[in-house]
């Protein structure tokens, strides 16, 4: 019989890149959490990945201590919302309380923590650039035909680059999403957001 945590274990993170708007998704959850972590020094990043759940992003979490907190839902590669904007807004919004706490979260199989903090960079500016070029994209695709005297119809070289600018960042937050590495959460441990920064009562030598 094939244990679940395993399975899970070996299905991640092939999911998160599934599709590129799976992986889009993902993208957006990790730059929201990485920019508020820039605020909270020990937020953890945790990826919940139900291997049941197929054509899904897997759902992010920020844990600090026991406390889980979530960041707004992700928009999708097709939506007509401003990709740039809502990345910022949620990018400076609060993150969201979870009743859920992290040690619920241990020993279930579906829980990964981010471990290569230093190459999150990486995806968060491949985020920005394929926000910015979907934004780019929805405005060459709804640039109106006629504008007073100007015709100002969109030609197919225009659409074309576009759409090259889009395919290229998207590569590119491929490449950054499938550097990072994401481990099982099996154990609490002892982690630095738990340390007192008090100094501990040494005894006086003699």
């Amino acid at each position: 019989m094939c244990d679940p945590a395993a399975y899970a274990a070996s299905m991640f993170p092939e999911q998160l890149l599934a599709t590129d708007d799976i992986m889009y998704r993902a993208a957006q959850a990790i730059t929201v959490i990485h920019a508020h972590r820039t605020q909270a020094r020990w937020l953890r990043v945790i990826a919940l990945a139900d291997p049941q759940a197929t054509g899904r992003a897997p759902a992010f979490v920020a844990a600090q201590g026991e406390r889980l907190q979530r960041p707004a839902a992700s928009i999708g590669l097709n939506t007509d919302l401003g990709h740039t904007q809502h990345l910022h807004t949620r990018c400076v919004s609060p993150l969201g309380s979870d009743p859920v706490t992290l040690r619920a979260l241990i020993g279930g199989g579906h829980a990964h923590e981010l471990e290569s903090h230093g190459l999150v960079d990486r995806v968060t500016t491949a985020t920005w650039g394929l926000a910015g070029a979907l934004d780019e994209q929805q405005r060459e695709r709804n640039r109106p035909a006629k504008s007073f005297r100007l015709w100002r119809a969109p030609t197919p070289h225009a659409a074309r680059e576009a759409q090259e600018r889009v395919d290229a960042w998207t590569e590119q937050l491929r490449a950054a999403l499938r550097d990072l590495n994401f481990v099982p959460l099996s154990d609490l441990g002892l982690s630095w957001d738990e340390v007192t920064e008090e100094p501990l009562d040494m005894p006086a030598s003699a």
